[in-house]
C-alpha cells in the first residue's frame, strides 16, 4: 500500500452489500485508505472472498453475515465493530434488496413496496441508529446513504423502488439536520454501476440501449466509478458537507 494517503487511518467503516459490485469497491478503497472494515451481507461466502483479498492488500476486515431490514442484525454488527475495533466511524447503507419491476396496478405491488422500504428504508435507519450513539461519542462520523436516479426519473415499473430510495433521501436530509451539532454528517449517492443485478435487469427488460442513452458520458459506470466518491464523503476532505445528493452515474440526473 505504497504511496497512498490514507485518509481513513485508524478509522472503522461499516459497508452493508459488501460482497460484490459497489458494496466489495468501496470496502476495498477503504481498506487502501487505512480504515478497518466490517462487511455485511446475505451471503458469508461472498463476504469471506472479499475479506481475503482486503487482508492480502495488508487491511483489516470483519465479514458478518446479516440482512439489511432486520434490527437485531443491525445492532449485532454494531456491536461486533464495538467489542473488535472499539469505534465507529463510517457507515455505508449500501444493501438493498431489488424487487422485480411491476406496473403500478399489478396486485404484488403492495409486497414489493413493503420489501423494498423494508431492506432499502429501515434497513439504513436501523443501522444509523445503532451507529448514532457511538459516532457522537467520538465527536462525530460520516453516514452514506444509497439513493437512485430512479427515484428522481419515476420510471414505469419502478414503483417500489423508487419510493423506498426517495424515502432514504427523505431520512439523509433529517439526520444531517437533526445530527449535524454532534459533527455527524449524512449524505447520499446515486450510484450508477453494472452490479451483477444491473446487468440482469438491462439483459431481462431489453432496454440495455434505451438506458445508454440516457447517460451524458456514454458509458455505464462500475463499482470503481462509485468508490472515490465514497471515499471523499468518508474522508476529512468533505467536512463541510451533509444533507446532500451526488451523483455518480454520468450525467443521467442532473440537478
Amino acid at each position: 500500500m505504497t504511496g497512498v494517503i490514507r485518509r481513513l487511518e485508524g478509522r472503522v467503516a461499516i459497508v452493508t452489500g459488501a460482497g460484490q459490485g459497489i458494496g466489495a469497491a468501496i470496502a476495498y478503497a477503504y481498506a487502501r485508505e487505512g480504515a478497518k472494515v466490517v462487511l455485511t451481507g446475505r451471503t458469508l461466502s461472498k463476504l469471506d472472498d472479499v475479506a481475503a483479498l482486503v487482508r492480502d492488500g495488508g487491511g483489516e476486515a470483519l465479514p458478518l453475515e446479516a440482512l439489511a431490514g432486520n434490527r437485531d442484525h443491525a445492532e449485532m454488527v454494531v456491536c461486533q465493530a464495538i467489542n473488535r475495533w472499539s469505534r465507529v466511524d463510517v457507515l455505508v447503507n449500501n444493501a438493498h434488496t431489488f424487487t422485480d419491476y411491476l406496473a403500478l396496478d399489478d396486485e404484488r405491488m403492495e409486497h414489493h413496496v413493503r420489501t423494498d422500504m423494508e431492506s432499502g428504508f429501515i434497513g439504513s435507519l436501523q443501522l444509523m441508529q445503532a451507529c448514532f450513539p457511538h459516532m457522537r461519542d467520538v465527536g462525530g462520523g460520516s453516514i452514506i446513504n444509497m439513493g437512485s436516479s430512479y427515484g428522481i426519473r419515476c420510471e414505469p415499473g419502478f414503483l417500489a423502488y423508487a419510493a423506498s430510495k426517495e424515502a432514504i433521501r427523505a431520512l439523509t436530509r433529517t439526520a444531517a439536520r437533526e445530527w449535524g451539532k454532534y459533527a455527524i454528517r449524512v449524505n447520499t449517492i446515486l450510484p450508477s454501476a453494472l452490479s451483477p443485478k444491473a446487468r440482469w435487469y438491462l439483459e431481462d427488460s431489453g432496454t440495455y440501449d434505451l438506458e445508454l442513452g440516457k447517460v451524458a458520458l456514454g458509458r455505464f459506470g462500475s463499482p470503481d466509478d462509485i468508490a472515490p466518491l465514497a471515499l471523499f464523503l468518508a474522508s476529512d476532505e468533505s467536512n463541510y458537507i451533509t444533507g446532500q445528493t451526488i451523483g455518480a452515474d454520468g450525467g443521467s440526473t442532473m440537478f
